[in-house]
């Protein structure tokens, strides 16, 4: 654990409890909420910024002292304090809520996993495992359990964020719908691959088997998806599934989707596309996606 001591001595005093800077000023340690009043030394009056600490905002219970981010108590009154870091950090703590950036792999506030990946350790090891027999090799990618809905924001194709909803505030282990969050974030690591690929988009093959994925979304984030489902669907027999149908894009990662999951295996799945009357054009999806990473094999 990290301290934030008086080295530079710009005050003199350090909280005797948690060894942070503190002020003489002060009559409640801002960092871990401790009664450091001394009598002769601590304001009679609240200030707003005394040595060695700057002004960022008024004490939320109003108690007229100045508090310097991000001082969990007040250094006057002892109040809590909550600040919005909505534009100081990229996300949110799955675990204490608290602001963290993407690329940060412990919690500075919590000192957990900022990702939430010890959250859904066996989801994440079953889609490993997928792309390793599937033999997609990992391009970089970084799960992360964020609030709000999955998905993957074209200007940074690395950052795959998974709905929190899903595993925070499941009591059992069992309540955690383990298979569906498989296929979620396969579905989103489809997304991830095609942003990592966007060259290859637009390629005339491509174009043929997915068409422009340059089309605007209207309306995709209301539909609902059965990420669970492992057999290709009967209905729309140019795609995979209804969702798959809603864009180009959703359609490209519905159909990653399901080679991930089925492991690859063209037989198998062309077997089944046989058997459910899929149009030429959805052979020809897997196919281009089979040949593409055969083609990136080769290239490494």
């Amino acid at each position: 654990m990290l301290t934030w001591g008086d080295d530079q001595r710009e005050t003199g005093a350090e909280c005797y409890r948690c060894g942070w800077i503190v002020s003489d000023s002060f009559s409640f340690c801002p960092w871990c909420g401790t009664d450091i009043h001394e009598a002769g030394h601590s304001a009679e009056t609240p200030l707003k910024a005394p040595k060695g600490f700057r002004f960022h905002a008024k004490c939320d219970a109003r108690c007229g002292g100045g508090v310097q981010y991000p001082m969990p108590f007040c250094p006057w009154c002892g109040a809590g304090q909550h600040w919005n870091e909505t534009r100081e950090f990229e996300g949110v703590c799955p675990h204490c809520s608290r602001g963290v950036d993407d690329w940060m792999n412990a919690c500075p506030w919590c000192g957990h996993d900022a990702t939430g990946q010890n959250l859904i350790p066996r989801a994440l090891r079953r889609v490993r495992r997928l792309l390793l027999v599937t033999r997609i090799r990992n391009w970089g990618f970084r799960i992360l359990l964020r609030p709000g809905i999955s998905g993957v924001d074209p200007r940074w194709p690395k950052i795959v964020e998974i709905e929190e909803a899903y595993v925070v505030g499941k009591r059992k282990r069992d309540e955690i719908p383990w298979s569906m969050l498989v296929g979620l974030i396969t579905h989103e690591l489809g997304h991830s691959f095609l942003y990592h690929n966007w060259r290859w988009t637009r390629t005339p093959r491509f174009r043929n088997a997915f068409g422009d994925v340059d089309l605007a979304y209207r309306g995709v984030d209301d539909t609902w998806v059965d990420f669970q489902r492992r057999r290709i669907a009967t209905t729309l027999p140019d795609h995979v599934s209804a969702y798959a149908a809603t864009h180009p894009q959703e359609d490209f990662a519905e159909t990653f989707r399901f080679f991930v999951t089925r492991r690859g295996r063209m037989r198998e799945l062309f077997a089944e596309l046989g058997r459910k009357r899929k149009e030429l054009v959805v052979y020809e999806k897997f196919l281009v996606l089979h040949d593409y990473l055969r083609q990136l094999r080769g290239w490494r």
